[in-house]
C-alpha cells in the first residue's frame, strides 16, 4: 500500500481472490510465484483471512482505491487486475503514481469494449501514467508497456484508440518472459 491511501467506503473485496492468484511475492514471511494461487486461496476467498500475512492484509488493488474505478473494475468481474504502479514513472508527470491494467481476462476481447478505450483515452490524455500488462506463464515476469505513448495519443486523435490497444496487446504476447527470481525462501505458498 502506498502512504496516503485510502480505500473507498463500502466497497469490498467480496469472492474475488484475484489478487491471490496474479501477483508474485517475494517477502520474507511469504513466496508465490505469479500466476499461482496461494494455497490458502479458496472459491470463497483466504481461508486464513482473520490471520493472513501483513503483505497480504496490507495489501488492495486500484479498485479498492481509486473510486473513478466503478462496480463494473472489480477484476474477478472486469478481466483487469488494477494495481497501483510506482516504477518507471517519468520526470514529466504531474503524478507520482500510475495505474497498471493487467489484462487477465481475453486481451483482445477487453480492449475491444468502449469502457476500457475510454478509461485508457481520459487517463492517457490527463497525462495519468498508465501500463498495459499481460500476465506471462506461472513464475514468470509480466509484459508491461507505457501507454503514454506519442503513438496512443495520435491514434486517440485520430479515434482509432482501439487499434493502438491491439497493437500493444500484440507486442505484449510476442514478449520474452522472464522467469521471476526470488531472493526470499522458505514460505512458498504457490499451488
Amino acid at each position: 500500500m502506498w502512504e496516503g491511501m485510502t480505500l473507498v467506503p463500502g466497497r469490498t473485496c467480496g469472492d474475488c481472490t484475484v489478487c491471490c492468484i496474479w501477483p508474485a511475492i517475494d517477502k520474507p514471511e511469504i513466496q508465490k510465484d505469479s500466476g499461482a494461487a496461494c494455497k490458502h486461496c479458496t472459491t470463497q476467498g483466504c481461508a486464513i483471512y482473520e490471520t493472513r500475512f501483513p503483505v497480504c492484509h496490507d495489501y488492495f488493488c486500484a479498485w479498492r482505491a481509486m473510486d473513478m474505478l466503478d462496480d463494473s473494475w472489480r477484476p474477478d468481474r472486469s478481466g483487469v487486475f488494477t494495481y497501483i504502479e510506482t516504477e518507471g514513472i517519468g520526470e514529466d508527470f504531474d503524478f507520482s503514481i500510475g495505474i497498471g491494467l493487467m489484462l487477465i481476462g481475453s486481451p483482445l476481447k477487453i480492449v475491444r469494449q468502449k469502457w476500457f478505450q475510454d478509461f485508457v483515452t481520459s487517463g492517457v490524455m490527463n497525462s495519468v501514467p498508465l501500463f498495459l500488462a499481460i500476465p506471462g506463464p506461472t513464475g514468470h515476469n509480466a509484459a508491461t508497456t507505457s501507454l503514454n505513448t506519442k503513438e496512443m495519443v495520435d491514434a486517440i486523435a485520430r479515434g482509432a484508440e482501439k487499434d493502438a490497444l491491439e497493437a500493444a496487446v500484440k507486442v505484449l504476447r510476442g514478449w520474452d518472459f522472464q522467469p521471476q527470481l526470488f531472493h526470499n525462501r522458505g514460505n512458498d505458498v504457490s499451488t
